[in-house]
């Protein structure tokens, strides 16, 4: 399970509102004074994600709590959003270059390669929205005692 704390900035009935830092890997380096990745960071490190949950436990207001989600739902997303549309670019521009190899120019070919390719990364992205309120919906583990 990947854990990150958040506080709890609303609560609506058995709905709440977690707002949590969001943190790059930059902020644990050593090297991060000498680097141009770590000043960038640094310029943008003060966003922070609001995610609505249902709580299971009571809270209130200025609690801290930890959420998590399952890696198995992260590695499915991913594999979905970023692996799919790619394979079918793939499949498409060689479908394609197959049947109009030397009567379309290949710039031609990669522009209708990308129409498949556009129509999947929008189902797949619908999809993961419908599974979202469950699946893929991270969950509040523990609140912490202040």
């Amino acid at each position: 399970m990947i854990e990150e704390t958040a506080k709890v900035v609303s609560v609506i009935d058995d709905k709440i509102v977690v707002e949590a830092a969001v943190k790059s890997t930059c902020s644990s380096c050593n090297a991060q004074d000498n680097c141009g990745s770590g000043t960038i960071a640094r310029a943008f490190s003060s966003k922070v994600q609001r995610l609505t949950l249902s709580s299971p436990v009571p809270v209130k207001v200025g609690d801290t709590v930890s959420i998590g989600i399952h890696e198995q739902s992260v590695l499915i997303a991913s594999w979905l959003l970023y692996l799919l549309p790619i394979l079918v670019f793939f499949i498409a521009l060689l479908s394609l270059s197959s049947f109009w190899a030397n009567t379309v120019h290949e710039l031609m070919l990669f522009a209708l390669a990308c129409v498949p390719t556009f129509i999947c990364f929008r189902y797949v992205a619908g999809k993961c929205k419908q599974l979202d309120k469950g699946r893929f919906q991270p969950v509040i583990i523990r609140r912490w005692v202040s």
